[in-house]
């Protein structure tokens, strides 16, 4: 008898555990007969989780980052509540909203089957932190998300998650780049950060566009027929100024490439890394560090810009005459002055234009030094840089102007790259419309395509 008192501990244990499994399988199943089986669950979207916390370091951290107070932007407050983009990952779901003064306030996860219809009991209490995201545990069955102030207050138009769970990241090295705004011409821009980039060893980007012409638009989508480059587009109902939506794409881009992509930089686009002479590329110096690493800091080198690139493509010998490597060289020692990082995303919890404000516990931050890697950054003196402060004939203590040209092969590589490009995107082949059949135009009526190439209607 006198083990009676452990065999009793251990069988309320066992039934304790027994009834929480049968409990969340009751959960998922009670999930799955609100589809009213008209919706296919796929097996990776039969996952119930009752915390958006991954474990007690995870639920400390954020606690702590809180009582810091580390992101608090109070910026754009006379915007409403709507979603930029929602992410399901192994055991959590994150929304980044276009909001951007709600930070620390309270906030329900309302969750919809691939018929939006809510899933009844799903909703969950959250808060807004970092600023814009918002952490939800994830529910079987759910495709679609949104959120509400209130339990029973309304919400923005449910969005489509995008798939994050991966086992393994998709890329070893992407890149999320700044929003594209403002007059001067993008296409040459592109190719060149595109294929620039590449051969440092980056494998895809995340672009977020605020305005672009058509004929920039060209090249953007080319590089995303071919799989390269995902496009959001920044809009809203209402207006914000550049900046704002730059702090907003820093945090969904953060969430964006969590579990897709191993190690993520954000750039400008008239900023792109390069490594050392001693290593092959950007990723062989990424991974030479030790694995306690997340976060790499790596200085820049202000490059002097002195003109906008060309707004069209016209020849060959232009071409390559006006690729930025080629043309700009001139710059000083580098600076850690407006540095850029390199990190892994699932290891940062709170994420600022030029450095992590908040990491996991135990992740350690290293400085790179110019002979490992810089950004060079093409400061244009006709625009935002104050060329006085740069410029050759500017007063003797100011700072000595010297080149500071990519490797000769890397070069090479890179300007066959942009020609071939630009030559696919902008040297079109013009029709033969002579080979044309003409009951393909005269049985629909159409005009003939040696006057005109498409219907007027």
């Amino acid at each position: 008898m006198k083990h009676f008192p452990r065999i009793a501990v251990f069988i309320l244990l066992l039934l304790v555990v027994i009834g929480l499994l049968l409990y969340k399988d009751y959960v998922q199943k009670s999930y799955s007969r609100n589809l009213d089986g008209k919706c296919h669950v796929a097996s990776w979207n039969q996952v119930h989780t009752d915390s958006e916390f991954q474990s007690y370091i995870d639920m400390f951290s954020r606690w702590l980052w809180r009582r810091l107070n580390l992101s608090v932007e109070n910026n754009q407050n006379y915007t409403s509540t709507s979603i930029l983009g929602a992410y399901v990952y192994p055991k959590l779901i994150s929304i980044s909203l276009t909001s951007q003064y709600l930070s620390q306030q309270k906030i329900y996860c309302r969750y919809y089957d691939c018929k939006r219809r809510e899933l009844l009991g799903s909703a969950y209490e959250s808060v807004v932190f970092p600023e814009s995201v918002v952490h939800c545990p994830r529910r079987a069955g759910a495709e679609f998300v949104s959120v509400s102030s209130g339990f029973n207050s309304s919400t923005p138009e449910p969005v489509r998650l995008s798939f994050k769970a991966y086992d393994e990241p998709v890329h070893d090295l992407s890149v999320c780049v700044a929003p594209l705004y403002g007059n001067e011409s993008k296409w040459l821009q592109i190719v060149d950060f595109v294929e620039h980039m590449k051969l440092e060893g980056a494998t895809y980007f995340y672009f977020y566009v605020g305005t672009i012409n058509d004929y920039d638009r060209k090249m953007l989508t080319e590089y995303v027929r071919t799989g390269d480059v995902e496009v959001t587009f920044l809009q809203d109902k209402f207006e914000r100024p550049a900046y704002a939506w730059h702090l907003l794409m820093m945090q969904d881009c953060h969430l964006r490439s969590k579990y897709h992509s191993k190690w993520i930089t954000f750039l400008d686009l008239d900023e792109r890394i390069s490594s050392g002479t001693e290593y092959n590329n950007l990723l062989e110096v990424i991974e030479s560090q030790p694995r306690s690493v997340g976060e790499l800091h790596v200085s820049v080198l202000n490059i002097l810009k002195y003109e906008d690139t060309p707004e069209k493509f016209t020849s060959m010998e232009q071409l390559k005459e006006d690729m930025m490597f080629r043309k700009w060289t001139n710059t000083i020692d580098p600076t850690w002055n407006a540095s850029k990082a390199i990190v892994r995303p699932e290891q940062i919890g709170i994420m600022f234009i030029h450095y992590a404000i908040a990491k996991q516990f135990g992740v350690n931050t290293v400085k790179l030094n110019a002979s490992q890697a810089a950004v060079r950054h093409y400061r244009n003196t006709l625009h935002r840089m104050e060329a006085p402060d740069w410029h050759p004939t500017a007063p003797t203590k100011s700072p000595t102007v010297q080149r500071w040209p990519l490797k000769p092969e890397f070069v090479e590589s890179l300007s066959n790259a942009i020609v071939a490009k630009v030559q696919h995107v902008y040297c079109k082949v013009p029709v033969n419309c002579t080979t044309i059949a003409r009951y393909l135009w005269e049985s629909r009526q159409y005009p003939n395509p040696c006057i005109s190439m498409s219907p007027i209607f």
